[in-house]
């Protein structure tokens, strides 16, 4: 899908946020088991059934359960978050229209990863919630790789502490050079230039001895 047509020209996507596949799962599964299959036994099995429900009402009933599952899960591939170098949208598509909110980063106070039940962390799927200034939030639940796309997030919101990070790495690479190479070069002078003592052996010899 091209995601750029929901957000302004100029921005680059860095990351699309889904909710986990489990969602959608859930979704499919109820409805195709309890409008879908469980109903179409009933009907096939009850000879009553058959005789009160003309069979191309069940066939009309079944194609609208085929529908809702469609939707279902176009519904969870285009609700999405959209990172961008300048915002992230969040993205909620409907069948008539789609709306679009944009959060800009400087209007984040912080971001929170928030898991309910033990088996999310199994799955690797928890809630991410933005929190705006004035108290407000903004929550996508059930996200896919929460930690990481909340890594990419943070990324943005305070570019300040990557580059002070960077430029302390930077620093300390280039103090652990200088000081290894002033120890290589003063190191050697002093050896070079230890004092020399000199042992008499007897009139025609001599030892030169370092200490």
């Amino acid at each position: 899908m091209d995601y750029k047509k929901y957000i302004p020209e100029g921005q680059e996507i860095h990351a699309v946020i889904h909710q986990h596949w489990l969602t959608v799962f859930d979704n499919f599964i109820l409805w195709l088991s309890f409008w879908a299959i469980i109903p179409s036994f009933l009907y096939y099995q009850s000879e009553r059934l058959q005789e009160v429900i003309p069979f191309y009402a069940v066939e009309w009933f079944l194609f609208l359960v085929f529908c809702k599952i469609v939707y279902e899960l176009f519904n969870w591939y285009y609700d999405v978050w959209i990172v961008t170098d300048h915002a992230v949208y969040d993205l909620e598509w409907s069948f008539l229209k789609t709306n679009t909110e944009s959060i800009y980063y400087e209007n984040i106070e912080g971001i929170e990863v928030d898991k309910h039940r033990i088996w999310d962390s199994i799955f690797n799927k928890w809630d991410i919630i933005i929190h705006k200034i004035w108290e407000e939030e903004l929550a996508i639940y059930n996200a896919y790789s929460p930690y990481k796309s909340a890594e990419i997030i943070e990324q943005f919101i305070n570019p300040e502490k990557e580059e002070e990070q960077d430029r302390l790495d930077m620093f300390m690479a280039t103090l652990s050079w200088v000081v290894s190479d002033y120890l290589h070069r003063h190191g050697n002078e002093q050896e070079m230039q230890l004092p020399k003592k000199t042992t008499q052996i007897d009139d025609r010899y001599s030892i030169d001895v370092r200490d």
